[in-house]
């Protein structure tokens, strides 16, 4: 005969176990999604900088000195689309690390990695110009950049400017005020989440324009 101690050691088996089952299902309820929106999301990035110069492949010109290629007889760097294909953000001093930014509002980013701000500066003009990205899964090592670091912003029409950074913070989401647009100077400011696959805080990067 099976004593009380033998049927409470299984049932607290049971329980445990259950209790565990149900914190994996949770855990991939929660994480799955993610999971997800970051493929989706690489894809488009990837059409993305496919289409910017036409093509399919790297893109390799960001790096070399930029060319008016309407007058040269080839078409423009950003082809199809405004609003899914509007700047192309690179940093110099993280090999591959670039992408194509959607322009409009922050919605964009639940589809895209990069997006600019569509009621902020344009490229290379007066103000701020205000870039959101998501560090997954294209630009986990921009916590690399550092103060003197190049960022190059590539429009439509393949005038690229470059802007070098200035400052760097990581601060709690109610505390970013580095967004608000300006009356004077040349800025550019991208805010991301930090640190990886967590947004309890937001890793901000401000740089000017070289002249």
């Amino acid at each position: 005969m099976i004593g009380p101690d033998v049927h409470t050691s299984h049932l607290i088996r049971l329980l445990t176990g259950l209790v565990g089952a149900g914190l994996l299902l949770a855990g991939a309820a929660l994480l799955i999604p993610g999971l997800l929106g970051v493929v989706q999301r690489g894809g488009a990035d990837q059409s993305a900088l496919n289409r910017w110069i036409g093509r399919s492949g790297a893109i390799t010109h960001v790096l070399t000195p930029p060319v008016n290629r309407s007058l040269a007889g080839v078409a423009a760097c950003g082809t199809g689309s405004a609003t899914q294909n509007y700047a192309l953000v690179a940093f110099p001093t993280l090999p591959g690390t670039e992408g194509v930014a959607a322009n409009g509002g922050w919605n964009l980013l639940t589809r895209r990695s990069v997006v600019h701000y569509g009621q902020s500066a344009a490229p290379g003009g007066v103000g701020n110009v205000v870039v959101a990205l998501h560090r997954e899964p294209n630009f986990e090592n921009l916590n690399q950049l550092h103060v003197g670091s190049p960022i190059t912003v590539t429009d439509r029409a393949c005038q690229r400017w470059t802007y070098r950074v200035t400052q760097m913070w990581v601060l709690n989401p109610n505390q970013v005020t580095q967004l608000n647009p300006v009356a004077h100077g040349h800025l550019l400011t991208l805010i991301t989440c930090t640190p990886l696959w967590i947004d309890n805080q937001r890793l901000v990067i401000r740089a000017t324009l070289v002249p």
